[in-house]
């Protein structure tokens, strides 16, 4: 069994995890330690100068940024005194200090954990703040207006009030991949710079060694401890979608505590285990038995249980990202281990100008990289600080909670595929987990709100809906149609809704045909299809956006009555649907005898998105 101490007094939950057991020896105790106690000591020094991190965080990437901000003070001669949610600052925001805020932007609202903060901060009036600070923003640019629009308000609201700026606000773009390595630039280049120049100190690039301030203790006792951001739920069913020969696409009902609700379009975030294969690439990598337990001693925060003993298997495989990609400062931290001239020669070349093209772009792990170059004596507190906390991954639902109130189901691609940089096998962290779990089987999830713009219309009766999707991308219409049929069943009478639904051919992964056909049926629906591999059994349509487009004299009319438009899918089918909708566009102004440019085309549509055209794509 897992054990979960929470922190900040949280309510624990248990995780069930079945551990192998195959009669090995007990490993006699060792302890690993990092080669660099600079960062120990810099903690303990009393003339370090404090500093405060808060962070909003729904999915615990800006959580990573604050703790990992927090492990890289010491080596910059500044002692953290409290890394927590923006929610704990409110009337409470510290003036005898450094503040460092770390947050994101949902749809132009602020993180659960920092709306208290954020309502109060709106609130201030005159120069009531004193506060000395710091701010980075995390988003992603497809939510144009309202990209990083809450850390940009604290930021501005902060010095409006009085507060003193220490350095300009940083940020990360999600639709970038690498939002880690960004982060560590401005940590870099611009923050711990900032920070010496106003308070004195060290204030270059973070000593790769001296960051990692973890000592590990291996012995043969098992105990672990879960994070807390989550809850238990059941599978109840677990089922192979598509046929031999396709990619593989499952289906898994779950069902939810008693105490959890959800809409239809909400998202299921889960807490996943790392694979099997991964987590014995780290015990082979560092020669660790199959029954190793670590004790993990940090002289600054972290979110990895401290002082207790746990399970290797339960410490790589349910608390640290195996598979984020390297930063650059992994890269560096490999080569500040590295005795090896050859390898010292190649590690240099992939910190410097091929660190993009053959690290980021490539999705190269530290892990891949420790495996690559065997020369490499990292120690295991270096390798174990330098990983993220693992976080959740984010599924559409694909039931209605007006069929199913306390069971959700999600309908998901198993992603296993050849590594872009030839190293072995790139395998997708949470969908494999997924696959895996069979009916009975506990899993830690949350439920989280979807876009506004992305929920059905609450006057159904009078809004049309045009639903665009390809592959799994079909998963939340599933669940909108489901509910549409139920409302029909009620006897209500409902607008048109048009479904079109791009897959590779009817015999290979066309999903929940016989829903969907029962559903169409009874009027809920009119569904097209487009069959990449046999567009000929689909009137020529290859693609989902060709469908649109040949029948869009039906998805003008539904456009002309007030329908909202939804797109689910990958970010190319997004921009195929918004050409094609700017086409459509364009032929109807024709048509009218109006000349439109396509300028003022782009205009229309910029009007529409997040309004009238929402999109759920796939990151």
């Amino acid at each position: 069994y897992m054990h979960a101490q929470l922190r900040h007094g949280r309510t624990p939950t248990q995780l069930e995890q079945i551990l192998s057991s195959n009669g090995a020896p007990v490993q006699a105790k060792q302890t690993h330690k990092s080669n660099d106690e600079k960062g120990t000591s810099a903690a303990s020094d009393g003339n370090a100068r404090p500093l405060t991190i808060l962070y909003g965080s729904n999915t615990g990437t800006c959580q990573a940024f604050a703790q990992g901000l927090a492990a890289d003070a010491p080596s910059h001669g500044f002692k953290v005194t409290k890394v927590d949610t923006l929610d704990s600052a409110k009337d409470n925001l510290p003036t005898d200090q450094a503040v460092a805020i770390i947050t994101c932007s949902y749809e132009g609202e602020p993180a659960d954990n920092a709306a208290h903060f954020f309502h109060w901060l709106k609130s201030l009036e005159g120069n009531s703040v004193k506060t000395q600070y710091a701010v980075f923003g995390a988003g992603h640019s497809d939510w144009k207006n309202t990209f990083h629009k809450i850390p940009t308000a604290i930021d501005d609201i902060l010095l409006a009030r009085g507060g003193e700026r220490i350095c300009s606000r940083g940020s990360a773009n999600a639709a970038n991949g690498d939002m880690f390595s960004e982060f560590e630039k401005w940590e870099d280049e611009v923050f711990w710079p900032a920070m010496s120049k106003k308070y004195g100190g060290d204030g270059g690039k973070t000593d790769s060694a001296a960051t990692q301030s973890l000592t590990v203790e291996v012995s043969s006792v098992r105990s672990s401890h879960l994070r807390a951001d989550v809850y238990e739920a059941r599978v109840v069913d677990a089922k192979l979608l598509s046929q031999p020969g396709s990619s593989e696409k499952r289906h898994i009902e779950i069902e939810l505590p008693a105490s959890a609700t959800y809409s239809s379009g909400d998202y299921l975030h889960v807490l996943p285990i790392n694979p099997h294969e991964s987590v014995q690439r780290v015990m082979r990598r560092f020669n660790l038995a199959w029954d190793s337990v670590l004790t993990i001693k940090a002289a600054v925060g972290t979110i990895l249980p401290t002082n207790v003993p746990i399970s290797a298997n339960d410490l790589f495989g349910a608390y640290v990202e195996l598979g984020q990609p390297a930063t650059k400062r992994n890269v560096t931290l490999l080569l500040d281990a590295c005795t090896d001239d050859e390898t010292k020669t190649e590690l240099t070349r992939l910190a410097g100008d091929a660190f993009s093209t053959e690290i980021s772009e490539k999705r190269v792990s530290l892990l891949d990289l420790l495996n690559k170059f065997p020369s490499v004596q990292l120690p295991l507190g270096a390798f174990i600080s330098s990983l993220p906390p693992m976080r959740t991954r984010s599924y559409s639902i694909s039931s209605s909670s007006l069929v199913s109130p306390r069971r959700v189901t999600l309908t998901y691609a198993v992603l296993h595929q050849s590594h872009m940089s030839g190293m072995g096998e790139y395998v997708g962290v949470a969908s494999n987990y997924l696959s895996k779990l069979a009916t009975g089987d506990k899993l830690h999830v949350a439920v989280r709100p979807s876009n506004q713009a992305f929920r059905l219309p609450t006057d159904y009766e009078k809004t049309p809906v045009i639903m665009i999707c390809a592959g799994t991308g079909l998963a939340p219409f599933r669940g909108f149609v489901q509910e549409r049929a139920a409302q029909v069943e009620a006897g209500r009478k409902l607008a048109p809704a048009l479904l079109v639904i791009g897959c590779r051919s009817p015999d290979q992964d066309e999903l929940y045909r016989d829903d969907f056909d029962r559903w169409e049926a009874t009027g809920a629906v009119k569904v097209l299809r487009a069959y990449s591999r046999k567009p000929e059994a689909s009137g020529g349509s290859k693609y989902a956006q060709d469908a649109l487009w040949e029948h869009r004299q039906e998805a003008r009319e539904l456009w002309d009555a007030g329908s909202r438009v939804y797109v689910c899918g990958s970010r190319a089918l997004e921009r195929s649907v918004e050409q094609v909708c700017k086409k459509i566009y364009l032929s109807r102004a024709q048509e009218l005898g109006k000349d439109k440019t396509e300028q003022e085309a782009e205009e229309w549509f910029e009007g529409i998105r997040n309004v009238r055209f929402a999109t759920d794509v796939f990151t």
